[in-house]
């Protein structure tokens, strides 16, 4: 299938996109981003600066050395920090403003809009564990996110987190099946359907008797479906207490048709629970409970059936395949910037572009198509959103998708941002010792025979990095690097 591409790839167009939905110099100048005009002219360049330093590529120092070569700005890379420092509410601000133009979603589930919600988490290297949290709704008819929420690690999971409308249908995994999360869903007039467990929520029967899951797992052969009525009460105090029941629900259980499906939940839960050291045992009913899809909902049984809600839950999916175009197609999970407003900036300027993609892709859908001769092939997401990423991008760098992938104007910026050409450990030797025969760390008695030893080792340390094996000219030095490394030199193969 062939189209025409609907955004020109270049800058000037793009900026034209762009302004279309903000006002890019009031609001940089409302939030404090672009108070002082100086070595970056207008807040089209600073936005510039921001995509080519962070789904661009370029490090501080690259950037601001294609920003001198482009003709986009003279600033120093510490300048180049201090701008980004400060641009990150404005930089929220944008991926803001492109998230509202969005045409409301399709009627995918009973004439009612299908939200999929679920968060991804970022952290910067050596950090011990989650920096950055990003929570999500994506909507799997429209291909496409329809909010985004940026915050730290302490907020986690919940759907009082993102903007609810009434009619919306929302798809959660088991981290959202808690009692106040689903009590703001219902509050808003949305409905839920969530994945729980045993112990993820506190199910009760109508008349408040506790659910009998033994009895109700027993009662299921292989591929059968159970739909029960239930009533979801707050989490217990202490033993003997009859809560009040919070609402109504329904919840569905499927067994799975296939016993590998439970063995590999099994293992999985195995593992899970040995890495964290509790010293807790495992309850019986939870390794029973892994031959079964358990969801709740409370949509009425006259929109939704039992076959329509569990075909509904398995669309839960695509918001984990949106994440990997995130991380894994524009890099968002090569996050290195330790310092908070460096980050916010950093992934910010990511989901910008994210969400010009998603614009691109969803007009490039929309246009009439030419038909090859031969089978029609569906269209893949991921290399559409790749070829658009790269378009972009171009746009972003003055440079076409082309240019980008050779190694000319890399090595170019490289070169002017003052990196060196990176040498491999055996050329590296001979540059330290000035040229000739190299300074191999060995014994002297093999570097004099000259014979196929010295370059069989030579090849085996020029795999390794330079990091891995210190490559010393010589005198104490060197023996040393010879002692550290003697497992390189003292056996014959």
């Amino acid at each position: 299938m062939q189209t025409a591409f609907p955004i020109d790839p270049h800058w000037p167009a793009l900026l034209e996109h762009l302004t279309g939905v903000l006002d890019l110099k009031a609001s940089a100048r409302a939030s404090g981003a672009l108070l002082r005009r100086r070595a970056v002219a207008d807040a089209a360049t600073l936005l510039r600066l921001a995509l080519a330093h962070g789904p661009g590529g370029l490090s501080l120092r690259s950037a601001a050395a294609w920003a001198g070569l482009a003709g986009v700005a003279s600033l120093s890379d510490v300048a180049l920090r201090k701008r980004l420092r400060g641009a990150a509410d404005w930089l929220g601000q944008i991926a803001g403003a492109l998230l509202p133009r969005r045409s409301p979603g399709s009627a995918a589930f009973a004439g009612r809009r299908l939200r999929v919600v679920d968060s991804t988490s970022f952290s910067h290297p050596g950090a011990r564990g989650t920096c950055w949290r990003v929570h999500a709704a994506y909507e799997p008819a429209a291909g496409r996110f329809s909010d985004l929420r940026l915050t730290g690690a302490e907020e986690g999971e919940g759907f009082a987190r993102l903007d609810l409308a009434a009619g919306d249908v929302l798809l959660g995994d088991r981290g959202y099946a808690r009692p106040k999360g689903l009590q703001h869903v219902l509050a808003s007039g949305a409905d839920f359907i969530v994945r729980v467990g045993c112990a993820s929520l506190r199910i009760v029967e109508p008349d408040g008797v506790p659910l009998d899951w033994a009895g109700v797992f027993g009662a299921l052969s292989p591929g059968e479906t159970a739909e029960l009525q239930v009533m979801v009460t707050p989490q217990s105090e202490g033993r003997g207490l009859r809560l009040k029941p919070l609402f109504p629900a329904r919840l569905i259980i499927l067994r799975h048709r296939h016993a590998v499906t439970g063995e590999r939940a099994r293992r999985t839960l195995r593992r899970n629970q040995s890495r964290r050291q509790s010293g807790m045992r495992l309850q019986r009913l939870t390794i029973a409970s892994t031959d079964y899809l358990m969801v709740l909902t409370s949509l009425p049984a006259a929109v939704g059936g039992a076959a329509e809600v569990l075909a509904a839950y398995r669309l839960r999916w695509q918001i984990e395949l949106a994440f990997k175009r995130l991380k894994g197609g524009l890099g968002m999970d090569r996050l290195l910037a330790r310092d908070g407003a460096m980050a916010r900036s950093w992934l910010l300027s990511h989901l910008i572009l994210a969400l010009l993609v998603a614009d691109a892709a969803e007009e490039v859908l929309r246009a009439p198509a030419t038909r090859r001769a031969g089978p029609a092939r569906p269209v893949s997401v991921w290399r559409l959103h790749g070829a658009l990423r790269r378009t972009l991008l171009g746009a972003v760098l003055r440079r076409s998708p082309a240019a980008r992938r050779s190694s000319s104007g890399t090595s170019a910026i490289r070169r002017a941002a003052g990196h060196r050409s990176p040498r491999s450990p055996v050329s590296a030797c001979r540059h330290r010792a000035g040229g000739g025969v190299p300074a191999l760390p060995f014994p002297s008695r093999w570097s004099q025979k000259g014979g196929k030893r010295p370059k069989r080792l030579a090849a085996r340390m020029s795999d390794r990095t330079p990091s891995a094996v210190r490559l010393l000219p010589g005198g104490a030095s060197r023996r040393a690097a010879v002692g550290r490394r003697a497992t390189l030199g003292s056996s014959r193969p």
